[in-house]
């Protein structure tokens, strides 16, 4: 445990979130009324000239309204990534700023803290991460989660429709480091103040698969975000949780965009050799990992130039 006293320890949980929440929802809702507005004004303005001296009742009215609305509605969907990128970019800066404040309240505090894992290390984050994109695809493929999910099924229609620039850029850099700013570098961290390691990591990965609207995603992310705040501490450093969560979301990406979903899902003797692979390479990461000694020291470091860098 990390002992920082703060005046308020809900507050400096429920505040963040609460801020992060705020963000997305406000950047997200200008952006759908921005998309929307020439849609509504148009769909009004035809409603108008084309009723004559004929009234109609008022939900008929509202029927054809919302019927004219429905190129607007397309639209808002159709732009969907783009608008969580734009929501996800807007929280990096509430974020950002309490998770230097964070690092920098710590180090005059003059906490004790794991000492960061070289970078020869990550090796095993980055076969981890290839491996186990596959293998969770895969795998969810087969037990049909998806298919019984439809929440699911329109996430992630609406996710690949977007081009793939769009997608290798939000979805797979942005979100993920935001994600894991607000998750693991606030929420985490800050529970870690306080409680274990085990507390500190199930509380933060309940708290993130409650952001995803489905029941395969929520199931997931809580697992993945038990693992990324492991990873945080074994290395500790932020860089591990990220490099891991980026390269989740973008080997999805690719994978999808290059078809290897679609020739595994061809052959359930493929599915299975993917799964079991991915499965494998996976656990023997896991268990390279678990070995990694992990030394505890004080973190003096002094920088004139009050600087800092929130990847450390």
């Amino acid at each position: 445990m990390n002992q920082i006293y703060r005046k308020s320890p809900f507050w400096s949980l429920a505040g963040p979130l609460l801020g992060y929440l705020a963000i997305q929802f406000g950047i997200q809702l200008t952006a759908q009324l921005a998309i929307e507005m020439p849609y509504a004004v148009r769909a009004y303005a035809g409603l108008l000239s084309g009723s004559g001296d004929t009234v109609s009742s008022l939900q008929e009215f509202l029927e054809s309204y919302m019927r004219a609305l429905e190129p607007g509605f397309e639209a808002i969907a159709r732009y969907q990534v783009e608008i969580v990128t734009l929501s996800a970019l807007g929280t990096i800066i509430l974020t950002g700023i309490l998770f230097a404040r964070d690092r920098k309240l710590e180090k005059k505090a003059g906490v004790i803290l794991p000492e960061r894992a070289s970078l020869s290390k990550y090796w095993t984050v980055i076969v981890f991460g290839i491996a186990g994109c596959i293998a969770a695809t895969c795998l969810m493929a087969m037990a049909q989660l998806a298919f019984y999910d439809e929440r699911y099924q329109q996430t992630a229609q609406i996710t690949y429709s977007a081009g793939f620039l769009v997608q290798m850029i939000g979805l797979g850099i942005v979100t993920p480091v935001a994600e894991e700013l607000m998750f693991r570098g606030i929420l985490y961290k800050r529970f870690r103040e306080r409680q274990g390691f085990w507390y500190s990591a199930l509380w933060s990965a309940l708290l993130f698969s409650f952001m995803h609207s489905n029941t395969t995603q929520m199931v997931y992310t809580f697992l993945l975000g038990v693992l990324l705040s492991y990873l945080y501490e074994k290395f500790g450093s932020f860089r591990a949780p990220v490099v891991l969560h980026i390269l989740l979301n973008t080997g999805s990406v690719v994978f999808t965009e290059l078809g290897v979903f679609r020739y595994l899902a061809g052959s359930p003797v493929r599915m299975a050799g993917a799964v079991i692979a991915g499965a494998f390479l996976c656990s023997v990461m896991f268990v390279t990992i678990q070995k990694m000694p992990v030394r505890i020291e004080t973190h003096q470091n002094t920088d004139d130039t009050g600087g800092m860098d929130i990847f450390s």
